[in-house]
């Protein structure tokens, strides 16, 4: 389940409890036209809270923005998400066709290990 699918289901949710209705199951929710709309209204309404991020973003870089000003614009600025270190290794050995599980396994660790991470036993 994405992040919008999530906020979409707790809104769900929260309007199904305020109505006395048992929490929405899976089945319910792929059946329900209302779920699909709001996931589709909630990514617009990320993306656009981005695009507004951005532009302010710019307008603190590329003008002469009091610090003042700069700090009442701050709250508007959606910070970047860390790149996830997982995602880019497996990029970096998807690069490489028909490897052979243990030749992808040996590239993942040395991609891994190139990111300063290394796979090892919980607790250990």
């Amino acid at each position: 389940m994405t992040d919008i699918e999530a906020k979409a289901l707790a809104l769900l949710n929260e309007v199904w409890k305020e109505r006395g209705y048992p929490p929405e199951d899976k089945v319910r929710r792929e059946d329900l036209p209302a779920h699909e709309a709001l996931c589709r209204a909630i990514e617009q309404h990320e993306a656009f809270k981005q695009e507004v991020s951005d532009a302010v973003e710019k307008v603190i870089e590329s003008c002469a923005v009091t610090s003042w000003g700069a700090a009442m614009l701050d709250p508007l600025i959606i910070p970047k998400p860390k790149p996830d270190p997982l995602v880019e290794a497996i990029e970096k050995c998807a690069a490489q066709m028909h490897l052979t599980s243990e030749d992808a396994a040996n590239a993942l660790r040395a991609a891994l290990d190139a990111a300063g991470f290394e796979i090892r036993e919980k607790g250990q």
